[in-house]
């Protein structure tokens, strides 16, 4: 999966996931990962699906959206000291306090792509690395090597 420095924001003026979004869509469009509609598909798919995760020790979400969005495939990353309200995927209405933005760009939904990812986060100190990363580049490289190995 490729990761693009470009593609990684560490502490977005945003607050709400919908302006993250927003940010996302604007970027990633002016660089020819996603289509004009993205930000739309993607705001209606988490409101339809949330995709907040409970992990431990730092919440995440995972969002996504319809493949025919996609361009270019690859991963967005956004790392939040002041954490955004998602819903909890599985149990709509229950809000979580997000700090880590993990967004897949897949053309076609990869089930196992995705079920890799939550196993690598899930079982290491990785979401704690990739909190206290401050630098874009370096970021980078910890989930290059973390989504190809």
């Amino acid at each position: 999966m490729h990761v693009d420095k470009e593609n990684i924001f560490i502490n977005p003026k945003t607050s709400s996931y919908l302006e993250l979004f927003r940010l996302f869509h604007k970027s990633l469009f002016e660089r020819g990962y996603v289509k004009k509609d993205f930000y739309k598909s993607l705001a209606a798919r988490e409101k339809s699906y949330p995709t907040g995760l409970d992990t431990e020790p730092i919440k995440i979400a995972i969002p996504h959206t319809d493949s025919d969005m996609i361009i270019k495939e690859g991963l967005a990353l956004a790392v939040v000291d002041t954490p955004l309200a998602f819903e909890k995927m599985g149990n709509p209405g229950s809000i979580i306090q997000v700090n880590i933005i993990f967004l897949l760009l897949i053309k076609n939904y990869k089930a196992k792509f995705y079920h890799n990812l939550l196993n690598k986060i899930r079982n290491s100190d990785i979401l704690q690395r990739i909190y206290k990363t401050e630098d874009r580049q370096d970021l980078c490289l910890l989930l290059t090597e973390l989504l190809n190995t």
